[in-house]
């Protein structure tokens, strides 16, 4: 009777494990593994890094923007600009918010110490340690007069002020008044916060949607949000909106969704799993990003490249 057992036992395993590697597929590279550095899809062009350089390419691996950019980092295209060192550029890799001067046709470029992609027809820059917002024409629409800032989403945009954030109008005025230690941009109407340790959800309203209590959270997307309860063995899972548990701690590590797939590590190696769960890549990349646009950056023997869902 045990060996019975242990027989149905293992012959229930091997028929989930098939049936789990026959759901879970390969994905095949579009973009062959071979840059430094990749970097999500947006506008149909993604920032890759290669000898050291900062360059964008398009859905098909061809140069769109050369690699000329020597810069710690390349933004994302949003709204048809990127912020690269220390200048935004428009798609064809030319210098933004360029004007002739009438009096002496001295070209005047616009710099700034830091910048954000564009959201909502705004973009955070900083300039001499404040951080204000321009429009696309690079005409500044809120002051610098901030520590920190971050995209507008929903009307509203995370600021730091006095080493607390909050977040403002797209008139600069305060609608959540600062009092937490860090602050995300609001997706499906909430916002992730972080005040006495502990992550939480707050409404447009600045109310508590989910108490802070989780060590780590991100965005939500599809009506999920990964967080990490715990900061052990696969301490990562996903919650819904009403602090629900859409996925289950299981993970070392994942994502924000994207087009449908979340990237997560069970283990070492990334994959990706659909809004239920279930393995639609299998681990077996050394790092993974979000889909965007239908491409994601994976890394492999430490090159990055991209794969089709």
């Amino acid at each position: 009777m045990k060996y019975r057992l242990t027989v149905l036992i293992l012959l229930v395993f091997t028929l989930a494990s098939s049936a789990h590697a026959a759901y879970t597929r390969p994905a095949a590279f579009v973009i062959p593994p071979q840059f430094q550095e990749a970097r999500d899809f947006h506008e149909g062009l993604a920032a890759v890094k290669s000898n050291d350089r900062w360059g964008y390419i398009d859905y098909l691996g061809r140069i769109a923007v050369p690699f000329i950019h020597r810069v710690p980092e390349a933004g994302d295209f949003a709204e048809g600009f990127a912020f690269v060192g220390d200048h935004y550029i428009d798609t064809e890799g030319q210098p933004a918010f360029v004007r002739i001067d009438p009096d002496t046709d001295e070209r005047i470029e616009r710099f700034f110490t830091n910048g954000l992609p564009f959201s909502q027809g705004m973009a955070a820059v900083q300039i001499a340690g404040q951080w204000g917002y321009i429009d696309m024409m690079g005409n500044y629409l809120i002051p610098p007069s901030f520590e920190r800032a971050g995209r507008f989403s929903d009307g509203l945009a995370p600021a730091r002020k006095n080493g607390l954030w909050g977040y403002i109008d797209m008139r600069g005025r305060w609608v959540i008044e600062p009092k937490f230690t860090r602050a995300g941009e609001f997706n499906e109407g909430l916002a992730a916060v972080y005040i006495r340790g502990r992550w939480g959800y707050i409404n447009k309203e600045g109310k508590y949607a989910i108490r802070p209590q989780y060590v780590e959270a991100g965005d939500f997307a599809y009506g999920v949000a990964p967080v990490r309860t715990r900061t052990t063995y696969r301490g990562w899972g996903y919650i819904g909106h009403w602090n629900n548990k859409a996925i289950p701690k299981r993970y070392n590590n994942a994502g924000n969704f994207g087009d449908g797939l979340a990237p997560v590590a069970a283990d070492t190696r990334w994959g990706y799993v659909n809004v239920r769960g279930e393995w639609e890549i299998s681990g077996q990349y050394e790092d993974a990003r979000t889909f965007s646009e239908g491409l994601a950056a994976v890394k492999v023997e430490n090159r990055w490249g991209y794969i089709r869902q």
